[in-house]
């Protein structure tokens, strides 16, 4: 058999007209063009995934959501600013990990209440140590203090157990 009558691809031999016809292809092309045949060569077969969108868009929503509402919950105070008089009863200095005083007073609306049955006591906690260590002078003395608090709706554990936060006081 002649040499011409099969195309050996393994010898590496093209015939003219396919070595114009490469040649040509070649000059006709820029750079660019060959870069944009190369960039979708190689991510066809690869589109992206709604599902992976989806479920993207679902957690990145969540985490936001989540942040949002611990912010809302922890971090701004459900009332803002408030006072309560009456007499301070006991400020200890409680926590495992966070080291936090809390405090309780008796305030003077129910002292005053002879009709009712006393409820409860007015529960606090105290960021600032000078406030803590004035106010544990206080206790136990009879002496009446008017407490500024901010209320928040949850605790966290650094700034004390409880959802009250002792700003300031002054003494009456």
């Amino acid at each position: 058999m002649p040499k011409e009558d099969y195309n050996d691809f393994f010898d590496g031999d093209a015939t003219e007209n396919e070595e114009n016809g490469e040649a040509q292809k070649k000059e006709e092309e820029t750079p660019e063009q060959i870069e944009a045949k190369e960039i979708e060569r190689q991510t066809i077969g690869k589109p992206a995934s709604t599902l992976r969108k989806a479920i993207a868009i679902l957690v990145t929503t969540a985490i936001i959501a989540v942040a949002l509402w611990t912010t809302i919950v922890f971090g701004v105070p459900y009332v803002n600013e408030a006072q309560q008089r009456g007499a301070i009863v006991q400020v200890r200095q409680e926590g495992l990990i966070f080291q936090t005083f809390e405090g309780q007073m008796i305030t003077d609306e129910r002292l005053a209440d002879t009709v009712h049955v006393y409820q409860r006591d007015f529960f606090f906690s105290i960021e600032d140590d000078s406030i803590a260590r004035d106010l544990m002078e206080l206790q136990s003395t009879g002496r009446r203090v008017t407490l500024s608090y901010k209320e928040y709706r949850g605790a966290l554990p650094w700034r004390g157990s409880s959802k009250i936060i002792v700003t300031g006081y002054k003494i009456q």
